[in-house]
């Protein structure tokens, strides 16, 4: 008894913890965690929640345009009627058909090299001088140019064409298999659409991420979350960045398993129950079955669902961005596995299998039962 008083306070040999030295350590102030019982509740608040743009990035006030922006080459003809025109008429042709009829009103048309708009969006016209048309379509700004020649040029009608389509386009870059600056049209290109005119991303959309950077803020979201969800299909607009990077996703499996690792997302979706099944489970001699732990730092939307709401009254309108979580499943009851294979396993996660409390105690036995052995023979040797 003395003996098994003493190893008792000694750290024995383990795989894993218990359950009960698991869940006995939340009392560290400086970093605690809450323990919470997986059940339907929980699985349905868990599934419920999903990675997302934001609102930020899908504000209905922008509709797709072909607005002029600063940077854009645009080309101008002018065509005019009859009398002394203000440009000058087209040169005839040698061997061009002869004038027009007596009574005709001769017509021509006069292109105004393509130019830049400037960076304060204006262009310069002949006889006008610089005219604004940054933010209007071309219609419109041909229509504006029309009205400044008048009284200048005989009856103007003006043609606006868009050259180069360089101030309203998106910037594509990353792991995509040509990055490149896409033109947008009024058509109003979506996320996919110019992933897709950079090339399509390198790698499968379960372990690429697309970050999109717009006026200062910065949403990220996983590719396979865009192609599940359209609403995560956002409108591009001129000048966003967006930047596709590769992002494995891993998980690991701990303690009292067949095989302790690092595993990748083999596919686009992974429960609790492959994760187990992947490690080969727990082991029959030593693993615990009730006491399967899952560790997750969960963002504050889930958290505070989970939590003392009297903690989450005190935290007010400064709360964290993560929380740490530990899921606790018992796969003893049948129960238990049904659970598992509706809790999705998400990048980082850790799931740790722990020692089953007779295990110690066999191990404490086998200890005194050597210490006992020894006095035995001690005492049979010097009698």
């Amino acid at each position: 008894m003395a003996s098994l008083a003493v190893l008792a306070g000694c750290a024995l040999p383990a795989s894993a913890p218990t359950s009960v030295e698991l869940t006995k350590s939340n009392g560290d102030a400086d970093f605690n965690y809450t323990l919470v019982n997986i059940d339907a509740r929980i699985v349905a608040l868990l599934n419920r929640f999903h990675p997302t743009f934001g609102a930020q990035f899908k504000s209905a006030r922008y509709a797709a345009n072909n607005a002029l922006h600063a940077g854009d080459a645009v080309a101008i003809t002018v065509y005019e009627t009859g009398g002394q025109t203000l440009f000058p008429p087209p040169a005839v042709v040698p061997g061009a058909a002869a004038s027009a009829p007596l009574g005709a009103v001769a017509t021509g048309a006069s292109n105004i090299p393509p130019q830049v708009v400037e960076a304060d969006g204006t262009i310069f016209v002949p006889f006008v001088g610089r005219v604004k048309i940054a933010g209007l379509t071309p219609g419109q700004a041909g229509t504006l140019i029309e009205k400044d020649l008048q009284g200048k040029a005989v009856s103007p009608q003006v043609l606006v064409s868009l050259v180069n389509n360089i101030g309203n386009a998106a910037t594509v870059s990353g792991e995509v298999n040509s990055p490149k600056s896409v033109p947008l049209s009024s058509r109003g290109e979506r996320l996919l659409d110019v992933i897709a005119a950079a090339g399509g991303a390198k790698y499968p959309a379960y372990e690429t991420y697309v970050q999109v950077v717009r006026k200062g803020q910065t949403g990220k979201v996983l590719l396979q979350q865009i192609v599940n969800d359209p609403t995560e299909n956002i409108v591009v607009r001129p000048r966003d960045q967006i930047y596709l990077t590769r992002n494995p996703r891993t998980f690991a499996v701990l303690g009292a398993t067949q095989k302790v690792d690092l595993y990748p997302f083999a596919y686009q979706k992974v429960s609790l129950a492959d994760a187990i099944a992947q490690a080969g489970g727990p082991i029959d001699s030593v693993g615990n079955p009730s006491g399967i732990y899952l560790f997750r730092f969960e963002p504050w939307v889930i958290a505070k669902d989970l939590m003392d709401p009297q903690y989450v009254a005190s935290v007010g309108s400064n709360p964290p961005e993560f929380s740490p979580i530990l899921y606790h499943i018992d796969m003893r009851d049948a129960q238990g596995y049904f659970l598992s294979q509706a809790v999705q396993m998400r990048d980082k996660d850790v799931v740790l299998i722990t020692n089953a409390e007779s295990v110690q105690l066999q191990k404490l036995l086998t200890v005194v039962r050597g210490f006992t052995g020894i006095a035995y023979d001690l005492k049979r040797q010097y009698n």
